[in-house]
């Protein structure tokens, strides 16, 4: 996720695909003035950031949020050590 700065007021039909939003001032949904804050995809993002038709930047970018790879910790097998069967030889005394 990418967090974001609203820089100029603008209206978002992608509304529904921002998440964390913190207002500024007041506003109704699809409308962010500047100030406004949030988080949306990388794609989202770059759309607002010019990549666009009008190649109109809207926000800025504050902070960039490295996905979360779930990383597994393979657990290494376990070396076994064969034990040889020890004999115990026992000691007779011989009779004289």
């Amino acid at each position: 996720m990418i967090k974001v700065e609203v820089i100029e007021k603008f209206t978002l039909k992608r509304f529904g695909e921002i998440k964390n939003l913190v207002r500024k001032t007041e506003g109704k949904d699809g409308e962010l003035r500047v100030g406004d804050t949030f988080e949306c995809s990388e794609e989202l993002a770059n759309y607002l950031t010019g990549d666009n038709a009008l190649n109109k930047t809207v926000v800025k970018v504050i902070e960039v949020e490295p996905e979360k790879e779930e990383t597994k910790v393979e657990k290494e097998p376990e070396e076994t050590v064969e034990e040889s069967p020890v004999s115990v030889k026992s000691k007779k005394k011989k009779k004289k």
